[in-house]
């Protein structure tokens, strides 16, 4: 169900879309990386819609962006200062993952796979080729002989459709 906050939201968001890219793009300096922030720009916006009153869709989309981009640039600096951090001394706990964790990772994955597989064809390849194999949307549009929006809205509907099916099996049925 759509709420009229929503709307105007996610319509700035397509008629941004190529702005958004390039906004990113320029912010990142990575062209993969940017096409994955303007997704996960989508995903704060739908995540979002229901508590937002927004005056400004567009400026909105942008402080979100922006935000996301922030997010990003830290997550690169403390990556690359983690590479040329100094190991850790022999006492310290391992920093590999317990027994729990690991088969919650594990239950997790299998969940994500069953909700891959219930994608369309073309919904399903868009967002393996984007994902695992790091193809650009242009690329994509290409091999599937989509335009690259419709590619977008590929991956977009890939993206609901998983969180959706992960958040539904995470959540525990009350009787």
């Amino acid at each position: 169900m759509q709420h009229e906050h929503s709307i105007p939201c996610l319509s700035a968001f397509e008629q941004h879309h190529n702005d958004l890219l390039r906004f990113f793009t320029h912010k990142l300096g990575c062209r993969d990386l940017a096409a994955d922030c303007t997704q996960e720009t989508y995903v704060h916006l739908v995540r979002m819609r229901s508590t937002i009153d927004v005056q400004n869709p567009r400026a909105f989309l942008f402080r979100v962006a922006a935000n996301l981009a922030v997010d990003n640039l830290r997550k690169l600096r403390i990556r690359r200062e983690a590479l040329s951090a100094e190991p850790l001394p022999e006492n310290t706990a391992s920093p590999a993952p317990s027994a729990d964790d690991a088969l919650d990772a594990k239950q997790r994955l299998s969940r994500l796979e069953r909700a891959i597989g219930e994608l369309s064809l073309k919904c399903r390849s868009a967002l393996l080729m984007n994902r695992l194999d790091g193809k650009t949307h242009r690329e994509i549009a290409e091999e599937l002989g989509v335009s690259e929006s419709m590619v977008t809205k590929y991956v977009i509907q890939a993206l609901k459709h998983c969180r959706a099916r992960l958040d539904a099996e995470e959540m525990p049925s009350h009787f």
